[in-house]
């Protein structure tokens, strides 16, 4: 590791070093850096979520499409990124393209680790979940059931000290060719554990009941449920501990609520607010909850469990300040669906809603109001006093606030997922869904919540050996 990387991570309190594989907008990067992990190399492929990334993280952006400009290497492309950086360096690209040599040539030249004598501590991913998902088609056979290999492929090619995988709670049941179902999870497991290959690393369990995290037992204010898969190389004397539950019934505080995370942001209605708006910090808090989450969130919270400052340069450049608030944009709505909005109560759905009317001989009063399929997902107003329900990358059709008829801005539902306000999500507000061009709702459904992703850097901290 050269003097620059010792020195920076010295100066900002960073123990270990990462590699961020599937990295999205960079909810694990947030979450790793708030408890002492550093990423030096991240890899991409969608296009706004790699600018959200760097913005947001200072990140240099390396394209592979210039890389590999009409099927030949561009070495003098490549000689721009080969010098001695502290900054983390964001692969622009498919992850299949991403050669073993590149990642090791990257890593000594820029951050002086050679993979013999010194490796990173952690090789992370969550690898696209739409193949696995209880949501999606969950088709037998698909091709990105095994992007995961990637994650093997780059931990053993820089013999990693350990891997974290992350992916849906569908993936226990996703079956394989021969119909058999949980054989997807029992293969991806087995070849991180695969003990004839050159590094193989030892799960720290394969048990639901140890591997499955629930985003709000950990201070996000969201009942989201996902896997981690943790791993040490096997060479090492050390194993992994799952951290242990801080927030909910018998834990050291209360669940971090839908009132403790978004009441604080401007009031705005429909159509309402914008990309930057002004923000006043409440003077009284509702809860002793709300009052730390707030801190984390603008970048004030500093104590043991988490360092949450603003980054340097989007202070330096005015960015973000302690007055503003981004992404907080009222969704619009047409006519009929106000008026349908207006009926569903705190903690009802579209389709609760639909069958209340309809048992207490309503409906025929507003049955125009609602579409010929109702989906049980789809406008479901969040309760005040509980964290939300999952926060997933079709959130814009899902969750409305719950006072105010309508759907939830970018910023509310960056709030629910642990995002913090100075977070700067690029590209439009609604897109398809599907295209290449992820919208900022999308980003932030799709990723992993930062603080989540902090309970678990802390505890990779507590079993690998620091650097400083």
């Amino acid at each position: 590791m050269n003097n620059s990387l010792q020195k920076r991570m010295k100066k900002e309190n960073f123990r270990l070093v990462s590699i961020d594989l599937f990295s999205g907008p960079g909810g694990l990067c947030t979450g790793f850096k708030w408890g002492g992990i550093l990423p030096l190399i991240a890899v991409e492929w969608t296009d706004t979520t790699v600018e959200t990334y760097a913005a947001s993280h200072d990140a240099e952006v390396f394209h592979l499409s210039q890389y590999y400009d009409k099927n030949k290497v561009n070495k003098d492309y490549l000689n721009h990124f080969m010098k001695e950086s502290t900054r983390t360096l964001l692969i622009h690209g498919d992850i299949n393209l991403v050669d073993d040599k590149l990642i090791r040539d990257l890593l000594m030249a820029r951050y002086g680790i050679d993979s013999v004598h010194e490796t990173v501590d952690v090789v992370s991913g969550g690898a696209p979940c739409e193949s696995f998902s209880m949501a999606g088609k969950r088709t037998v056979g698909d091709d990105r059931d095994d992007l995961f290999s990637n994650i093997v492929r780059i931990s053993r090619t820089v013999k990693s000290k350990s891997i974290l995988f992350e992916n849906v709670k569908g993936m226990f049941s996703k079956r394989d060719a021969k119909g058999k179902r949980g054989a997807i999870f029992k293969y991806i497991c087995d070849t991180f554990e695969d003990e004839s290959a050159t590094v193989s690393y030892k799960l720290a369990s394969r048990s639901q009941s140890d591997i499955l995290l629930k985003a709000c037992d950990y201070g996000v204010p969201q009942v989201r449920e996902r896997l981690f898969l943790v791993g040490i190389r096997r060479d090492l004397d050390t194993s992994f501990t799952y951290p242990p539950k801080t927030h909910g019934p018998g834990c050291a505080y209360p669940f971090v609520t839908v009132r403790d995370a978004i009441s604080d942001l401007p009031v705005i209605d429909m159509g309402e607010g914008g990309d930057v708006i002004k923000y006043t910090l409440p003077q009284i808090f509702f809860t002793a909850n709300q009052k730390k989450f707030i801190a984390i969130m603008r970048g004030t919270y500093h104590a043991d469990d988490i360092c949450a400052n603003v980054p340097k340069h989007l202070i330096e450049n005015g960015v973000f300040t302690k007055n503003n608030i981004s992404s907080h944009k009222g969704p619009g709505h047409i006519k009929r669906k106000q008026k349908l909005l207006a009926l569903i109560p705190e903690g009802s759905s579209m389709k609760t809603t639909f069958q209340t009317l309809t048992d207490t001989h309503q409906i025929d009063k507003y049955r125009e109001l609602f579409p010929r399929v109702i989906y049980g997902s789809r406008n479901r107003r969040l309760i005040w006093d509980e964290p939300s329900f999952t926060v997933t990358s079709h959130c814009l059709d899902e969750i409305l606030h719950p006072r105010l008829n309508r759907a939830i801005t970018p910023r509310e539902a960056a709030r629910l997922q642990s995002f913090p306000d100075w977070y700067q999500f690029a590209g439009p507000y609604v897109q398809f869904h599907g295209s290449k061009e992820q919208d900022k709702y999308e980003q932030i459904g799709d990723a992993i919540p930062p603080l989540l992703a902090c309970a678990l850097a802390k505890q990779l901290i507590k079993c690998l050996p620091s650097h400083i």
